[in-house]
């Protein structure tokens, strides 16, 4: 039976650099985020992301490595980002847990994780998570 941990976060740093811009407007660039969670979920995150940015759309990929507890249980484990939208969207993403990432309490997690934007610029985090005693 899969558990879930709900949690709010914070955006501590948002370090992106533009590698490239293009005449018809669409641009690349990369950035690095930490974050800091409270809640069911509390620890901090160190994220790479590269993003394309074109006439009102973007897309990104990237990777996030989370260093939490979790409902009691400690470890790190790593979130695997990809999203595409219109940049004035208001929702959410979904995030996968990469497979074999778990460390300490956390070893054998797997599930996805969701990220809603509030109305007030805040975040939620909502992770839905089975613990296995080994990956299948």
């Amino acid at each position: 039976m899969s558990k879930t941990a709900t949690a709010s976060f914070t955006l501590d740093s948002w370090d992106e650099d533009e590698w490239q811009e293009s005449p018809d407007g669409m641009k690349f660039s990369r950035a690095s985020v930490t974050k800091t969670f409270t809640g069911d979920l509390e620890g901090s995150s160190r994220a790479q992301f590269l993003f394309a940015y074109g006439q009102g759309g973007a897309g990104y990929v990237g990777h996030e490595r989370l260093d939490v507890t979790v409902n009691g249980s400690r470890g790190t484990f790593v979130l695997q980002h990809q999203a595409v939208g219109l940049i004035s969207d208001e929702g959410g993403a979904e995030w996968h847990i990469v497979p074999g990432t778990g460390t300490e309490d956390l070893a054998g997690i797997q599930g996805t994780a969701t990220m809603r934007k509030l109305p007030d610029g805040g975040h939620t985090f909502t992770l839905t998570y089975d613990i296995l005693d080994e990956l299948v």
